[in-house]
């Protein structure tokens, strides 16, 4: 397997969250004062293409430090 990896430095996940991380129309934050707008379907539609090509994918967290979100493919022999 290979691995892809991409670390941030934000405020991390809620731990009440992080089982619907992956989730389609799921945010963390709803509130309409945040910074950045999305749909929620960016990491939904990055499990599919990842899981469609035989990975898996998943991340790292701790609150006010961030997450590590990581990607493994099979190597083709």
């Amino acid at each position: 397997m290979l691995r892809f990896a991409v670390r941030d430095i934000g405020r991390g996940i809620d731990p009440a969250f992080q089982d619907q991380v992956f989730d389609k129309f799921n945010q963390q934050d709803t509130s309409d004062e945040r910074r950045v707008r999305g749909t929620g379907l960016g990491l939904n539609i990055a499990r599919s293409i990842v899981e469609l090509h035989g990975g898996t994918i998943g991340f790292d967290t701790q609150a006010g430090t961030g997450a590590l979100f990581y990607f493994d493919l099979p190597v083709a022999a």
